[in-house]
């Protein structure tokens, strides 16, 4: 990607560097840990915080990833990560940009640091990959991510279903 660097009044969106994957992995883990606290599964691995940067940084040298960063200053606020992946074999064949994470530090919520990664995503990465749609997971409990979908257009199309086997 060559998006360059997209500045608003308070904040700046750029692509990730190597530097950023520990400030970006604390932002993680504070989703994690409130999203833990209405669904278990969410409760963090003894490895998940280095499997989560491994993950991210592939994004840095992968074109079909990206990891966009919103900074204020030289703090990093939030980011988004994401990349294209292809379905094929049984249904029509698509090309899809999946959302993996977009998070934001809660006191920088609600000021349109999520709709511009959102945006950025779309225009700079999702189109220039000449992607079929965009996709991505939200929790059925997370009203908020769900109604900020909403308002950027996405619509409901699939429900996960789970059943506990085991309470441990």
């Amino acid at each position: 990607m060559n998006t360059g660097t997209m500045s608003t009044n308070s904040f700046t969106i750029t692509e990730g560097r190597a530097i950023d994957l520990v400030e970006i992995s604390k932002i993680w883990k504070q989703v994690i840990e409130t999203h833990a606290e209405f669904d278990i599964t969410f409760t963090l691995d003894k490895e998940g915080i280095s499997n989560f940067q491994l993950m991210i940084a592939k994004a840095l040298t992968d074109p079909q990833q990206v990891l966009y960063v919103a900074r204020k200053g030289t703090e990093i606020i939030g980011f988004l990560y994401g990349f294209t992946k292809k379905y094929y074999g049984i249904f029509q064949t698509r090309l899809t940009a999946h959302v993996s994470d977009l998070a934001i530090k809660k006191e920088y919520r609600r000021n349109k640091i999520g709709s511009i990664l959102m945006a950025t995503f779309e225009k700079e990465f999702a189109k220039s990959q000449n992607v079929d749609d965009i996709s991505l997971n939200v929790h059925i409990q997370n009203q908020q991510g769900l109604t900020f979908y909403d308002k950027l257009g996405y619509e409901k199309s699939l429900v996960t279903m789970r059943k506990r086997l085991r309470n441990d």
